[in-house]
């Protein structure tokens, strides 16, 4: 008599590091999507046309959209760090250093492009919200952006960073909120 098979036992954490692994590779297919598609249609139609004719308000929302994919993607990525590298006792400025070279710099690599895909969808869709006006203030929106994107994924965990996050996630919905309804 053979006895029945014992299931290996489940492993917590790899499963975590796999689901994040599909976050973040999700995340970053929608939102360069996202940022693709606008842009072959701001090609077609143009930019000026898609921030002052309503007709275009729900193409106007995409890049923020895009952006929050990023930011999403960026957060999963840091979590995948956080799980992966075990925490460091030294300053913070040095842990986001090391952490910025960890990996043969790919980590810091990916970093700089995600929090710059974040910077250029935040700009392009404050941008479109303002009908073009104000171009310094969404250069300045999306400066911003790209930095707490990127201290973000060079950080560990902590209630501020949340805090942060989440006003830079509200302020881009708030953004495409007003955009879609004024």
């Amino acid at each position: 008599m053979t006895s029945p098979a014992v299931p290996p036992p489940f492993d917590r954490e790899r499963a975590l590091i796999d689901v994040t692994r599909v976050i973040v590779a999700s995340a970053l297919t929608i939102g360069s999507v996202m940022l693709t598609a606008f842009g072959f249609v701001e090609r077609v139609v143009g930019i000026d046309k898609i921030a002052t004719d309503r007709r275009f308000a729900l193409l106007a929302l995409m890049p923020g959209a895009a952006a929050l994919a990023f930011l999403a993607s960026g957060r999963a990525l840091g979590a995948l760090f956080d799980v992966s590298v075990p925490p460091r006792a030294v300053p913070a400025w040095q842990r986001a250093l090391l952490r910025f070279t960890d990996i043969s710099g790919a980590y810091g690599l990916f970093a700089v492009v995600i929090s710059g895909l974040v910077g250029v969808a935040t700009f392009l869709s404050i941008a479109l919200m303002l009908d073009l006006r104000f171009v310094i203030l969404s250069s300045l929106s999306g400066m911003l952006a790209f930095c707490v994107a990127l201290s973000g994924m060079l950080m560990r965990y902590s209630p501020r960073r949340r805090l942060i996050d989440l006003a830079l996630a509200v302020s881009i919905v708030a953004a495409m909120a007003i955009d879609q309804f004024f």
